[in-house]
């Protein structure tokens, strides 16, 4: 129950059909609790909100400049934070279930129910934005969190083996800067930066020796350095990350041609991600200094990855990696900020 002491509701009506606007003001009126605003056009509506705030909005759908289901997405970007209620005269339930997927609360039809209704309708569309801005404030923390967690790993691994340091840093950089140049969405960008910046977190399991000693490994001991990829997966794989983050670090090492490890796995069986990164990992790799050797320059790195398109590397990571750093030099290596 509404507690009768709480300042009224201020609900806007876009409504151009006046003797509408009149019958739910009355009927309002009745049930108390709302200041009634009424605007007739969108453009009328877009005025009113330019200086005054709404706690919910009734909506009509045919109005003299603007019709249908984009009158919701026009409202929408008017007032983002305001709950919307299709008030029209289309008795569709499928225009109703339409319009909830398109980001509204709810979905009234004239001339059905009383002021009850409307007043009970609207207030459940309050609540219910109210719960869903709560929901992704939460869900905004805990990703802050988690990617906090994930840095913090990256860190703890770059001290135990000081010739890495940065290496996954400077991968993930790298690697976001070619996803953005294929045209990936910022959420999966995210999730690729994740990815990257613990993709060699299973060294933490290969003896610090194995990955300081100057010259060639036994085969026996590169064998336990290969494993830092499947032990990687394992230690993320219980954690509920919203991006496929286990299968990045797991075919990071994986090739197109079915030469790479743990799995063999070939082309599209390497999830977009894993190509990606593939590709950023060996070119920081080689440019970079390496206890074994001194580092071989950019140029020598693009030849890898230019002479193995297609067979080792993913031709399109390839190409665009290769646009990055023509473009950007190594620079591209330095900090990239992700909706920030």
């Amino acid at each position: 129950m509404r507690d009768p002491n709480a300042p009224p509701i201020r609900l806007l009506m876009v409504e151009d059909n006046p003797g509408d606007a009149r019958l739910v003001r009355a009927l309002l009126a009745e049930t108390g609790g709302f200041e009634l605003s009424c605007a007739e056009t969108m453009a009328e509506a877009q005025s009113w909100l330019a200086e005054n705030a709404a706690d919910a909005v009734l909506l009509d759908l045919s109005l003299p400049d603007s019709h249908g289901l984009e009158t919701i997405d026009r409202m929408r970007g008017l007032a983002p934070m305001a709950p919307v209620v299709v008030f029209t005269g289309l008795a569709d339930e499928d225009v109703g279930v339409a319009a909830v997927k398109r980001g509204c609360q709810d979905y009234l039809v004239k001339g059905v129910g009383d002021g009850q209704l409307i007043s009970r309708t609207v207030l459940y569309a309050i609540e219910r934005k109210t719960l869903e801005v709560e929901r992704a404030q939460s869900a905004d923390r805990m990703k802050k969190v988690l990617l906090q967690t994930v840095r913090a790993m990256s860190l703890t691994l770059e001290m135990r083996d000081p010739y890495t340091a940065g290496h996954q840093r400077r991968v993930a950089n790298l690697a976001v800067a070619i996803g953005r140049t294929m045209g990936w969405s910022e959420h999966t960008l995210e999730g690729l930066q994740t990815g990257a910046l613990i993709h060699d977190l299973g060294k933490i399991n290969v003896p610090s020796d194995f990955l300081s000693r100057p010259g060639r490994l036994s085969d026996a001991a590169f064998g336990v350095v290969k494993s830092h990829a499947a032990v990687g997966a394992e230690i993320v794989d219980g954690i509920d990350f919203p991006w496929p983050v286990a299968d990045m670090i797991r075919q990071h090492h994986e090739r197109m041609d079915g030469s790479g490890y743990p799995l063999g796995l070939t082309a599209e069986s390497i999830i977009p991600e894993a190509r990606v990164l593939a590709v950023a990992d060996v070119v920081e790799a080689i440019s970079s200094h390496r206890p074994y050797r001194p580092a071989l320059g950019m140029d020598v790195a693009l030849a890898e990855i230019r002479n193995h398109c297609g067979t080792r590397y993913d031709p399109e990571a390839v190409a665009c990696c290769e646009k990055v750093i023509a473009q950007e030099g190594e620079a591209v290596f330095g900090e990239i900020a992700l909706g920030q």
